[in-house]
């Protein structure tokens, strides 16, 4: 029986501990745990993958439908709508679900199944004994031995320094906050919102959680703003946004391009291995979808280190694109000049011009 240990223990973690169901291992999780916040957005491909990858019909119970995306404009506390897109008019289904109870869904689906060892441990290091050994090295000096290892540690983590040494990262302020307030939550019912703002734009989509509604809010500061220290004040000047409890945080991805995420019988998983801009909402859909697309290959090959190659070549490939386009799309929604432009073209944006654009992210 292989011994598989996962370092990490986040979303990433429990996504791809369920690509090893029925695989006749012995799956260790080391990492910390820590605290889960707000929502995740979950679009036709993040959603198919989580079906298939869970084989749960229980998911159900804990999304909630997005059916309306409205785009508007934010200008001296007055909001001007620039275009309303419907999901459902093209038969894409479009969800958000809360990122608390995502993970016990996935927590819950394997340990139902087999046995999960957890060890409430940070790594600090990996000590290869041969190409198909390896020692885990826990921050109590303590040493697991593993068959193979799944980073799923993050852009920081140390399995990422093992495989690929050491990489630019770059660094992006972000706010998130969360509300039940009860108007907001009949204003939005069901609807995806970005608003565009002098300072920054803002996403905004309802979500449930324990058979109650919130709305989940994420703030990001345009290039001006980005090291502000006033820009909390300037989000409480805007009416629509100023009632929000924000928390200050921040997003990381690759400025080099990785040439793959695995070494001997390391794989490098979710933002351990692809990081690249939220702005499509398909970092967490794609961890999803790429651990659905790991169980495949373990369904149909014996082979680790072929198993992680072609994981390797499909994923980068697709991240690539993905990558170009998010970053595309961010400098789009940071312009603070030039806005009457970009306003004026995202309301002429054709509702077939959308679809296309969103089924080619969502897709592929």
């Amino acid at each position: 029986m292989k011994k598989i240990i996962i370092i990490g223990n986040g979303f990433s973690a429990w996504s791809v501990a369920n690509a090893f169901l029925n695989k006749n291992v012995q799956i260790t999780i080391i990492g910390k745990k820590k605290s889960i916040f707000g929502a995740q957005q979950l679009s036709p491909n993040g959603f198919k993958a989580l079906k298939k990858l869970t084989e749960n019909d229980d998911i159900k119970n804990i999304i909630y439908e997005i059916i309306q995306f409205q785009i508007n404009s934010n200008k001296n506390n007055k909001t001007k709508n620039l275009r309303n897109f419907y999901f459902n008019e093209f038969d894409l289904k479009y969800y958000s679900v809360s990122r608390e109870m995502l993970i016990n869904l996935l927590i819950k689906n394997i340990k139902n199944k087999i046995e999960i060892k957890e060890i409430n441990k940070s790594c600090v290091g990996i000590i290869q004994r041969n190409t198909e050994k390896f020692d885990v090295l826990l921050d109590n000096e303590e040493l697991i031995t593993a068959d193979v290892i799944i980073g799923a540690d993050g852009v920081n983590g140390v399995t990422r320094k093992h495989v690929c040494g050491t990489t630019n990262i770059i660094t992006k302020k972000v706010f998130r906050g969360i509300s039940n307030d009860k108007n907001k939550l009949l204003l939005k019912q069901k609807t995806l919102e970005l608003n565009f703002s002098n300072y920054g734009h803002f996403v905004s989509y309802p979500f449930i959680k324990n058979d109650k509604k919130y709305i989940n809010y994420v703030f990001i500061p345009n290039k001006s703003f980005q090291n502000s220290n006033k820009i909390l004040d300037k989000l409480k000047s805007i009416s629509n946004f100023s009632s929000v409890n924000w928390n200050e945080g921040y997003f990381y991805f690759f400025e080099d391009e990785i040439q793959t995420l695995h070494k001997n019988n390391i794989l490098l998983f979710g933002d351990a291995g692809f990081s690249f801009e939220p702005h499509l909402a398909q970092v967490g859909n794609n961890i999803i979808e790429d651990a659905r697309y790991l169980k495949f290959l373990l369904d149909n090959n014996s082979s680790y280190n072929e198993i992680f190659e072609n994981f390797s070549i499909n994923t980068c490939k697709k991240k690539r694109e993905l990558k170009t386009i998010s970053n595309i799309v961010g400098i789009s929604f940071g312009i603070n000049t030039f806005t009457k432009l970009r306003n004026s073209l995202v309301s002429n944006f054709s509702d077939k011009l959308m679809s296309d654009f969103l089924k080619k992210v969502w897709y592929g």
